[in-house]
This record gives structure tokens, sequence and C-alpha cells, in this order.
């Protein structure tokens, strides 16, 4: 049991040793919890992940409340589609075989979840009519602007040519196949046409990241005490990802700041934005790099583009509108 946190919406915290050992943390659940709550029932207990209901299911009274945000098997169905492992790595036929095993499971385990929770919490309309399961509600990811911190950044890559800002951590597989595809397939078309175009990719990368760095042009940031400098700066945002699940809060972050945005479809998926008015959405290659072109060239496409993301936003994917959301199912879970 830890010491009670000093400021905070939680009231108490338990923090786990390893959060991928099952067993261990369950055993660990197991003795700590009669001690920690002093057997005190809930209303409901929220878990935000399904391996975290499946380490302390039943372990205290209450309805369970689930996220389902990781989707493990829609990333993995799209690493097979690009014949690649969730390291980014080329599958032989005994893997190939080996990964469509793991997504039924995986799918499967959805099905475990939702016969035994009261309530599934999808983040997207999309996400939960593709599951199906009448104990589910809708969340939306949200994001909430950065303050102003009053220091600038001594990055000078700010300061040349036209900005693409591509930020996210760069270590996790997707972001790292986003970044390559993006700066080996697309980013050259932008160059011919604008030399002057500079992506900065924000995060802590990988070695492969890193290694983009010498492509002229890319400058790898890594990361970053606050992310406003950047955001100030950027021209354009992207979110080149051709794996993924769930929503992305890097297009809110974008929307948020009055960024336009061009998006891979994968990249936007489940987010209520049109092409065309919200972003761009654009798969492949050349027309990706097209829609960036654009951009960067039509300073009135930005401003329309920014201008009807920003309202989309403030009504749909502001703070206020997961807390409602959260509020309701409260309310309907407690009545």
């Amino acid at each position: 049991m830890e010491s009670d946190p000093q400021a905070g919406p939680f009231r108490k915290v338990l923090l786990l040793e390893d959060a991928y050992d099952n067993d261990k943390n369950r055993a660990a659940l197991d003795e700590a919890l009669p001690q920690w709550n002093a057997g005190e029932p809930y209303d409901v207990i929220w878990h935000d992940r399904e391996r975290l209901w499946h380490i302390a299911r039943g372990l205290v009274e209450g309805k369970a409340v689930v996220d389902v945000d990781d989707l493990e098997d829609v990333i993995l169905e799209r690493w097979l589609r690009l014949k690649k492992n969730p390291e980014g790595r080329p599958l032989d036929a005994p893997a190939l075989e080996a990964q469509r095993f793991e997504i039924d499971r995986l799918r499967a385990g959805h099905s475990e979840v939702a016969a035994a929770a009261d309530m599934l919490v999808f983040t997207s309309e999309l996400d939960s009519a593709k599951f199906a399961f009448p104990n589910s509600t809708v969340v939306p990811n949200t994001y909430r602007r950065e303050e102003e911190t009053g220091q600038d950044t001594k990055d000078h890559a700010l300061d040349e040519g036209d900005t693409i800002l591509f930020q996210g951590w760069h270590e996790w597989p997707p972001n790292v196949d986003a970044a390559t595809w993006f700066v080996e397939e697309v980013f050259p078309s932008i160059r011919d046409r604008c030399p002057q175009a500079r992506l900065l990719l924000v995060g802590k990368p990988s070695q492969a990241v890193r290694e983009l760095g010498t492509v002229p042009g890319v400058h790898v940031v890594g990361e970053v005490p606050h992310m406003q400098p950047y955001l100030d700066r950027a021209r354009v945002m992207i979110a080149p990802l051709r794996v993924g699940g769930g929503t992305r809060i890097k297009i809110l972050e974008g929307f948020a700041s009055g960024i336009p945005v061009v998006s891979t479809s994968i990249g936007c998926e489940g987010l209520e934005a049109k092409d065309g008015v919200h972003l761009r959405v654009a798969d492949q290659a050349e027309e990706f790099s097209h829609s960036v072109i654009q951009l960067l060239e039509d300073g009135e496409m930005r401003h329309s583009l920014a201008t009807h993301a920003g309202i989309l936003y403030k009504k749909q994917y502001a703070p206020h509108a997961a807390n409602e959301a959260i509020r309701q199912l409260i309310e309907r879970m407690t009545a």
C-alpha cells in the first residue's frame, strides 16, 4: 500500500510492481485490498483496461466498467495486412499463422469480458458498433490544451522553413512505421515542391526513428518538456499511421491548437471528422504528399480546415464532452 496522494482526483493509490504479470498482480491485490479499502463496497469499479479487469475481477464488490481501448486484435490484424509482426519485422508463414491465432484469442477475450462486466466503454461509435456488445457505451477521447509556459524553446529548427509536425511516442512500433513510411515514401515529393519544408519528429524516439534524422529536412527532436512551442509553429500536423486502434489524441491536439491535419484513414478513424472539412485524409503516398503540399501553399485552406476542426473539437472532444459522458454512465450504473 502506498501513502495517500497529496493532490489529484484519487483518494488512495495502490501500485503494482509488474503490470504484465497477471497472476502475481492478482495475488498482490488479494493480499492488499482487505487492508487497503477495509472491505468497503463500491457503487462502480472502473477498470481502465481489459487486462486490469482480468487481474482484479471479483476481488472488490461493485458493478464493473471496463475500458476497451487497447484493441490489440485490431492492431495485430493491421500488422498482418503489412505482413509484419508487432515490432514491425517481416513475418514468415508460421509466424503469420501464429499471429492469426493470437487475433482470434484476443477477440474471444473481448466476448469474455463483455459477458461478465456490467458495462464496456469504447472511445468511438465506430468501435462500439464493430463489436456490437449490448452492454457498451462511448466515452470519447479528449485533449486539454497545454497552458502557456511563458518559456520559448531553443530548437532552431522551428525557425526554418515550413514546419510539418508528427508528435507521439516514437518508440511505439505503429508510430515508428508511420514515421518511416512518411520519410521514405512521402517526404521526398514534398521537398521537391517545397524545399524549405521541415519535418519535426517530437517524442521519445526509437533507434530507427533517430536514424531518420540523417535525411535532409528531417529533425528528430526527441522528448520535450512542453509541446506548445512546437504546436504554435507547426504549419501542418500529420498522422500517417498504417496501424492502430481506437482514436488518436494527437489529432485532437491539432484540432485544439488550430493546426490543419493530414491523416491516413486509420490515423483518424473513430473521429467524427470529414475529409475536406475538418482535415485531409490520404492513404497513398502520392495523395498524402499532395495534401501536405496544398496545405503548405494555401493559407486559406489551412484556415478553413483549422476553423472547422476547432469547432468540432469544442463540441465533441473538449474535456466537458468526456466528463458529461462519464457522468451519464455513472448515473445509469447507479440508478
